[in-house]
């Protein structure tokens, strides 16, 4: 007799669109701000994805990335600076029928949050991360962040950064994740294809 407890996720019994996943809340966002792409391949990849609505949970820290739970109609939680790794962590292993997903920034996750972000990767949660990397501290208006290309002139280093930036996927691969992808933002169609490998 196996007693292992089921950890599948429970799938829809009706069919859902990608209008079940749009949030009535106005979007904050600034024009032509690339988080609008990923917000549209979110909808579009759930549905696909095809379990119950109430059984994906958004967790997000603190940054333009992290006002992602507003705008997706699913279940989520808005936690502190650089802590939506761990408070993810929390909610799968204390409800690992849950399809958790967070949106993070490079600020969020790369500073206060990196030593978060390595750990929950080395233990491999089955935790998706969206880390919208604009390479700039951009809620705060310009401050560089751990992505900064080096020498980049923003309003905290006037005369250029002068760290060498941190590359995610290096960090993935070093933490020993088991699945990593970049896409940038204006290729929607083929974010939305990355999530659903994700997933």
């Amino acid at each position: 007799m196996n007693n292992q407890p089921n950890l599948t996720i429970e799938r829809s019994s009706v069919e859902l669109t990608k209008e079940d996943f749009v949030s009535d809340q106005m979007v904050k966002w600034c024009p032509g701000c690339g988080a609008h792409a990923i917000l549209s391949s979110v909808a579009n990849v759930f549905p696909k994805i095809g379990y119950r609505k109430e059984n994906f949970m958004f967790v997000s820290g603190i940054g333009c990335s992290s006002r992602f739970p507003y705008y997706v109609n699913t279940y989520g939680i808005h936690g502190i600076h650089g802590r939506a790794a761990a408070i993810a962590s929390g909610v799968k292993i204390s409800n690992p029928h849950l399809s958790v997903w967070v949106a993070t920034g490079d600020g969020d996750s790369m500073a206060i949050g990196g030593n978060h972000f390595i750990h929950i990767i080395r233990r491999n949660i089955d935790v998706n991360i969206m880390l919208f990397n604009n390479q700039i501290y951009g809620l705060t208006k310009g401050q560089y962040s751990p992505t900064t290309p080096m020498g980049s002139v923003t309003k905290t280093s006037p005369q250029g950064t002068i760290e060498h930036p941190f590359n995610p996927g290096e960090l993935v691969l070093g933490a020993q994740g088991t699945f990593f992808a970049r896409v940038i933002d204006a290729v929607p169609r083929l974010m939305t294809e990355v999530m659903f490998e994700a997933a």
